[in-house]
């Protein structure tokens, strides 16, 4: 997957590698946050969540290890 564009104020972009299960954030701030064993629905949930920000602190943040 191509490095995704996400609309949010705090997710600039997202790149997901699917076959490492390996999603990388990039934070507005210009941060960027790695982590493994993220599946791909939680990429699509993250990607059509109504907050991307919000998605990324309860579903992702914490509960991958960070890469």
């Amino acid at each position: 997957m191509a490095i995704i564009s996400i609309q949010s104020k705090l997710i600039e972009a997202i790149d997901y590698d699917e076959d490492e299960k390996n999603l990388t954030i990039f934070l507005y701030n210009g941060e960027r946050r790695a982590y493994s064993g993220v599946s791909k629905g939680q990429v699509v949930g993250l990607t059509v969540a109504a907050s991307p920000g919000n998605y990324y602190m309860t579903e992702i943040r914490g509960k991958y290890p960070s890469l």
